[in-house]
């Protein structure tokens, strides 16, 4: 290591220019990551509504709508006329239906559902958004719906400064000198930039990656340039020039820095484990993230520490240091206790956390769904050889009253329909008045049908001899009128030109209609519901659909919505859980294991951060909160790699101390060594996480962070006044022994 600390000092100007350069290429690159918002691309392989999803698209296409949900108070009618009519001339809408009626109007305010053939995140729906805002944004108008989530700015970048300025108030109390803060927050700035920039070489990544990576790696790797920067300053009291001063703490610190973001690392990839395909998208993002902080440590660092050296010296200051006389002294009297509450605070909160409530989706809230409930879409696609048992299977459905409409073929182009009913579904469009119609159903339906009949016999049995039973499909009848109508000599002069065309485009829309809704091999029924995206009503009321299709249906069937998305996940979820638990604990143990080569101590190490995480679930629960779903999958890989570092840090001191002092002295001098450490990165990670968990716009993400927070308090509090009592408890397995297993 000696000979590549002495590579990296001699060489650091170089190096410096490189990752420079580097940052600037990076900082272009960025604007070039492709972002994907659609969360079914990261569902599991075995998901039956992934391979809905797929064989949905081949068969009707991959579509693109979304809507916006437009309020506005105080409306006069005129007013409200006028408001429907804007909306509908802008080029983006494609429908637009409320203004008028009791269902669009209450409490003062009125609604209009407006939806485009664009996706959310399109450029013309971020058009619509910002029109409608600036048409009537004196009137008070406020939005809901998929394409306001989508251009509410996610994170406004006075959250962004407020974070950083934390991180910056703990590092100026933390730090030996006024300037370090200056150098570490550089040189992470550096690393984060090379890391968004080199996103690129993914096909996309997740809107959930892309808002929280950047304050992730900062809160993650941070404690590595606190690590250097230390060890630098106590090398330069051993050495008479500075450069030499570098080379020795590169090759001191790099042990510690390199265990630590190893660790780091391991955790981080075990998100890939996740059925979940989102915690790998993250997890790849983040891991990759943390290498090129471990690179910057060595390349970017000790360039600019060297280059401020002298700035470093005149601000130099008495760092915050907080006495542990007193706390150590009850850690080594305590320790036989401290030793039995560790594996019972384990098993307790692990009990304790299976009373919180899980939730698998958190939906934004706006003031609009708070006056008029929103409605969901969930679709089930079937196979085309069971069209005529969907009726049966969904009239459960159709007398629900959470259910506000359900559209299939078997219930509007397929379904056959008396006269009058015909005539109200289209008939002044199609150019077609109720006697028509009529005689069109007489002539289908009546003995001696046919091109004999005169024009008057007709008209007489479609007033004498008519049946009201008699019903026929929209397509039933277009064709039958063009058959036996427009193409006989003894009808076609009675019927004009124009209505000709309206039956023509009256038939092309049956056509284009029916392709939507009933395929070659499959077809769909689309259901708009009031039920939550994610309640135990709403997965209850999805069991019994997907009940009915399995024991009433020949063929598959799936269900395709965010609700069924959902509904996998709670499904799961449990499965996931003890998978990335397990998984996340041996990675770590095994890096610990080779760390410090005993496998006590990597024993006592996970379940001491394995109790932290199961203490925040428990917490969450206690206090009538619930948990977010990806959030504790996410907080259990990442806590367990990043807080491990702090338990690592002291069990490292405790192990050096414990060489040339007693029990006592020892637990006495890690405080000593590790506190400040384990302090300033967990005060960064609980702060700024913290933060950014209160005022994400989208609160899905901002539980993640807000759930990283909390962790992190729970673990640093068990590492520090835990750990050390358990460390004095075990003492005979953990101190320091040398290859012939002697203590020391």
């Amino acid at each position: 290591m000696n000979k590549a600390a002495e590579f990296l000092v001699e060489k650091r100007k170089i190096l410096l220019g490189l990752f420079l350069a580097l940052t600037i290429v990076s900082l272009f690159l960025a604007g070039q990551v492709k972002v994907n918002y659609d969360l079914t691309k990261y569902l599991p392989d075995g998901s039956r509504m992934k391979e809905g999803t797929c064989l949905m698209e081949q068969e009707f296409g991959k579509e693109a709508s979304s809507r916006l949900r437009v309020m506005i108070p105080g409306l006069s009618e005129t007013e409200k006329e006028e408001v429907f009519s804007w909306l509908g001339s802008r080029d983006e809408v494609s429908d637009v239906s409320g203004g008028t009626g009791e269902k669009y109007n209450r409490d003062g305010y009125t609604l209009y559902e407006v939806t485009t053939e664009y996706d959310s995140h399109s450029r013309e729906a971020a058009g619509l958004y910002s029109a409608v805002y600036e048409k009537y944004g004196t009137l008070g108008v406020q939005t809901g719906g998929d394409i306001h989530e989508a251009n509410v700015p996610m994170l406004p970048p006075y959250v962004v400064a407020i974070a950083i300025g934390l991180v910056l108030l703990v590092l100026l109390v933390m730090c030996n000198s006024w300037f370090e803060p200056v150098i570490i927050l550089v040189n992470i700035g550096i690393a984060v930039a090379v890391n968004i920039g080199t996103n690129v070489v993914f096909p996309d990544i997740s809107e959930f990656t892309y808002s929280i990576v950047g304050i992730m790696q900062l809160v993650l790797s941070l404690d590595y340039s606190i690590i250097l920067l230390n060890r630098y300053t106590q090398e330069k009291e051993k050495h008479e020039d500075n450069p030499s001063a570098m080379k020795a703490a590169i090759a001191a610190a790099f042990p510690a820095v390199a265990g630590s973001s190893l660790t780091t690392f391991a955790g981080l990839l075990c998100l890939a484990f996740m059925g979940f395909r989102l915690g790998a998208d993250m997890g790849y993002a983040l891991a990759k993230g943390v290498l090129i902080s471990l690179v910057c440590i060595f390349t970017v660092l000790p360039s600019l520490i060297l280059m401020s050296d002298r700035l470093i010296v005149k601000t130099r200051k008495k760092a915050l240091r907080i006495p542990m006389g007193k706390c150590a002294r009850f850690e080594y009297r305590g320790r036989i206790a401290l030793l039995i509450l560790l594996p019972v605070l384990l098993a307790g909160s692990y009990l304790l956390k299976n009373n919180t409530e899980i939730l698998y989706m958190l939906q934004m809230n706006n003031p609009v769904d708070a006056v008029f409930e929103d409605h969901h879409s969930l679709v089930l696609l079937y196979e085309t050889k069971d069209s005529g048992r969907i009726a049966e299977v969904l009239a459960p459905a159709e007398e629900d009253e959470k259910v506000k409409s359900v559209t299939g073929y078997y219930n509007t182009l397929g379904k056959a329909y008396k006269a009058g009913e015909i005539a109200e579904l289209f008939g002044e469009d199609a150019g077609l008045d109720l006697s028509m119609i009529r005689m069109v159903y007489s002539d289908k339906f009546s003995e001696g049908s046919g091109a004999g009949k005169s024009a008057m016999s007709m008209f007489m049995g479609s007033r004498n001899a008519y049946n009201e039973d008699w019903a026929m499909t929209p397509a039933e009848l277009i064709t039958h009128i063009r058959e036996h109508f427009l193409s006989n000599p003894l009808y076609s002069a009675f019927i004009k030109e124009d209505a000709r065309k309206q039956i023509a485009d009256a038939e092309e829309m049956i056509r284009e209609n029916t392709a939507k809704l009933e395929g070659e091999h499959y077809g769909r029924v689309i259901l708009e519901t009031t039920y939550p995206e994610d309640s135990e009503e709403t997965r209850e009321f999805l069991d019994n659909l997907s009940r009915r299709c399995e024991t009433m249906l020949d063929g598959k069937a799936w269900l395709i919505g965010t609700s069924e998305m959902n509904r996998e996940m709670a499904q799961n979820f449990d499965t996931e859980m003890n998978r990335i638990t397990l998984i996340s604990a041996l990675a770590i143990f095994i890096v610990v294991a080779l760390t410090f080569r005993s496998l006590v101590i990597p024993l006592v190490l996970v379940l001491t951060v394995q109790s932290g995480i199961y203490l925040t679930m428990a917490f969450i629960g206690l206090s009538g909160g619930a948990m977010f779903y990806l959030a504790i999958l996410m907080v259990q890989c990442i806590l367990m790699g990043a807080t491990i570092d702090y338990a690592i840090l002291y069990t490292s001191y405790y192990r050096e101390e414990r060489r040339t002092g007693d029990v006592p002295a020892a637990i006495s001098g890690a405080y000593d060594g590790a506190l400040h450490t384990i302090l300033t990165s967990a005060l960064i990670m609980i702060g700024a996480a913290g933060i950014l968990g209160y005022v994400f716009a989208n609160p899905a993400i901002g539980e993640i962070c807000l759930t990283i927070s909390r962790g992190a308090i729970s673990a640093t509090l068990i590492i520090v006044f835990v750990l050390p009592g358990v460390l004095a408890a075990l003492d005979r397995f953990v101190r320091y022994r040398d290859r012939k297993g002697t203590g020391k």
